[in-house]
């Protein structure tokens, strides 16, 4: 088991965690209320395990090069209009984010106040990385909790360091 600690502190970010071999597919969500009543997607991984996201993760967004593409632009959010132009925008944010369960972060994390977006039910995770450390305050990682996308918080990969327990 391992946790994930703050690259600038050292503090404790999640509870223990199994690494799982690869990142399961983001499960499809229709915005309706789950069984336990949440409008939450259901979550990328389970509690207790953590998964390596090998694409790229988030902000930055650049023009798609095709214009009729559309695809996920983001976790489980498909085609972000490029306000510049024809098309759609990608995400160009950090391949190797470590991926886990809301839930396993939740005593460990802030909000970034900094980040003013909100989505329907929760934020949307497009405007870049929106969780604190705890600690120290620095910024370690994205929530992804809103009906629209994902339910899962992504970890810059050189924000944290993956320690034994």
């Amino acid at each position: 088991m391992n946790v994930l600690t703050c690259a600038t502190c050292g503090i404790r970010l999640t509870e223990p965690l199994r690494l799982l071999p690869e990142l399961p597919p983001r499960p499809e969500f229709d915005g309706r209320k789950g069984p336990d009543g949440s409008r939450h997607a259901p979550p990328t991984v389970p509690r207790g395990a953590y998964a390596v996201d090998p694409e790229p993760c988030g902000a930055p967004y650049v023009p798609h090069p095709d214009p009729d593409w559309c695809d996920a632009a983001n976790p489980g959010n498909t085609c972000l209009g490029n306000p510049d132009g024809p098309g759609f925008l990608v995400s160009a944010g950090p391949r190797g984010t470590l991926v886990t369960h809301p839930e396993d972060t939740r005593a460990y994390l802030s909000g970034d106040p900094a980040v003013t977006e909100f989505g329907c039910c929760g934020p949307p995770g497009r405007e870049g990385p929106n969780e604190l450390c705890g600690g120290c305050g620095a910024v370690v990682a994205t929530l992804y909790a809103d009906c629209s996308g994902p339910y899962e918080t992504d970890f810059l990969p050189g924000a944290v360091h993956v320690t034994a327990v």
